[in-house]
């Protein structure tokens, strides 16, 4: 008994001490500075860019941190999913190869990571409103760099949102990127519902099973309900290798930005606020938009990278909007061991794709 209490004591001690130990690095681990490319012996590599700027985009400052170890090369505009959540950390972590191959501008959207604020008017947290502002943000990259165009990148809530930018604003792009590729997404989350329920019958997660027959299947009529049973529904899309075929989810989701050095311990928070934020606006957006009825053609290049374990974004619906679309180039690359992220899960087939385009692109004449 008394080795019992000992033992419980020493764990009492312990928690709050590791608690304390890694608030203390994170914090340490949270400057808000911009790391530089540097050379061997720690020089800064010349012609590198890495900045973040603060840039008046439609009547808001907006943040964009833009990064790539040579400036002449093309530049790009990474989209971020969610909606609300910015990606720049995540490619830090897993993919930092393509700040080689581009000039790489991460903008955080309205109401995410960089650029939430509370004081937003929440009646430009619309579609639309996102479009005109990556529009701004294109025209903000193509001055700033003196380029002809730029290339346009998405993933997941990004795809919808570089749909539409694409489709408005074709004269800014060599071509678009996408990434876990929305289509139809009230049709997605119902294969998403069926894929992990099925699972949690086959594994007898009978916790699961419970929970999942609880909420019922989408799609769902009230927006706020809506969002509740998606995050309820996504836990077992993400345990059931939906969200990411390989590893586990947790930490990669969450130690890239614990561990980000280009934002304070401010903005890490902030992060986690604009993310509901953003989320809250845009769900029922995303849930009513249908890209097969409403950009069923681009007039630029469109290359799409799925994971073929993508329940978030489904592999079969984006697979049949790709052949449904028209236009000049496009083509399909699956990624057999990759879910939502094939840009993360598999970064090394991803990158080999992005030189195969910018091959393709500068045979054209383009860049």
């Amino acid at each position: 008994m008394k080795r019992l209490i000992t033992s419980l004591n020493v764990v009492k001690f312990l928690i709050p001490a590791l608690l304390i130990t890694l608030i203390i690095i994170v914090l340490s681990e949270s400057t808000g500075n911009s790391k530089p490319f540097l050379t061997p012996d720690g020089k800064k590599i010349p012609g590198s860019i890495s900045v973040t700027e603060s840039v008046n985009i439609n009547g808001l400052i907006q943040k964009m941190t833009i990064r790539g170890r040579d400036s002449t090369k093309p530049v790009l505009l990474y989209l971020h999913g969610g909606p609300g959540d910015p990606e720049f950390p995540f490619v830090l972590k897993f993919n930092p190869e393509i700040e080689n191959m581009f000039v790489v501008c991460y903008w955080d959207q309205r109401g995410a990571g960089l650029s939430y604020s509370k004081n937003i008017p929440p009646e430009t947290m619309t579609l639309s409103q996102f479009v005109d502002d990556a529009g701004k943000v294109s025209e903000y990259l193509i001055h700033k760099f003196k380029r002809k165009k730029i290339y346009l990148l998405g993933h997941s809530w990004g795809t919808m949102l570089g749909a539409f930018t694409a489709n408005k604003f074709p004269d800014y792009y060599y071509a678009f990127i996408a990434t876990g590729q929305v289509g139809d997404q009230k049709r997605s989350e119902k294969i998403s519902y069926d894929f992990v329920l099925s699972r949690a019958k086959v594994l007898k997660d009978r916790k699961a099973v419970r929970k999942l027959e609880k909420i019922g299947p989408p799609p769902y009529s009230d927006p706020e309900e809506a969002i509740d049973k998606m995050l309820t529904e996504r836990k077992y899309v993400i345990r059931y290798g939906g969200a990411v075929k390989k590893g586990n989810f947790y930490p990669a989701a969450v130690e890239p930005i614990l561990f980000c050095k280009e934002y304070t311990l401010i903005e890490k928070i902030n992060y986690l606020k604009g993310m509901k934020f953003t989320r809250n606006f845009l769900w029922d957006a995303i849930m009513k938009t249908n890209l097969f009825l409403a950009i069923p053609s681009q007039k630029i290049p469109v290359y799409i990278m799925q994971g073929t374990s993508d329940y978030e974004t489904s592999f079969a619906i984006a697979k049949e909007y790709f052949d449904s679309l028209k236009a000049p180039v496009k083509r399909f690359y699956p990624f057999e061991n990759s879910a939502h992220s094939p840009i993360f899960e598999e970064p090394a087939k991803f990158n080999n794709i992005l030189k195969e385009i910018l091959s393709e692109q500068k045979k054209d004449g383009n860049q």
